[in-house]
């Protein structure tokens, strides 16, 4: 639930502070979808997991010993230049959008289909009720290392 708090109030910060990107979707709700993906690609709520190595391994050149834990920065993976163009620009049109925001693998996060469906109608329901919301004051964030949410979110709806 708290990360699903934090993905729709991310997302919608994100797209307030890039009114290009929320007009599209004001204009077409359809890309709700759509903009809920890049919204976790660009700010996701979860930035990092930890692990545990169940082996040593060699990462970069350092040795991770077995047993180890090992901080896993999903965020900073999601703005990987050399897998996402201009990783840095919020845009809801991306192609090829494969973010880790939810984790991979058997690690993948069991409720990232209920998630993504809330944040899709959620985003969906307000671009079509309040299609000339703005910001209207200093948003509060808090988080962590670990992660990030919207605490306070003034807008104008009109």
């Amino acid at each position: 639930m708290e990360t699903t708090i934090g993905l729709i109030g991310n997302s919608l910060l994100a797209l307030l502070r890039h009114p290009d990107q929320w007009a599209l979707v004001s204009r077409d709700p359809g890309l709700a979808r759509q903009a809920v993906e890049e919204c976790l690609r660009y700010d996701p709520p979860v930035h990092a997991v930890s692990r545990r190595a169940l082996a040593d391994v060699e990462i970069g050149g350092r040795l991770v010993r077995q047993g180890e834990k090992v901080l896993c920065l999903l965020a900073a993976a999601n703005r990987d230049p050399e897998v996402f163009p201009q990783p840095d620009r919020l845009d809801i049109l991306r192609q090829g959008n494969d973010h880790i925001a939810f984790g991979s693998g058997i690690h993948t996060c069991l409720g990232a289909l209920l998630a993504r469906a809330e944040g899709e109608v959620a985003i969906a329901t307000l671009a079509r009720r309040f299609p000339r919301m703005r910001l209207a004051g200093e948003p509060a964030v808090e988080g962590s290392l670990i992660v990030r949410r919207v605490t306070r979110l003034p807008v104008a709806l009109a």
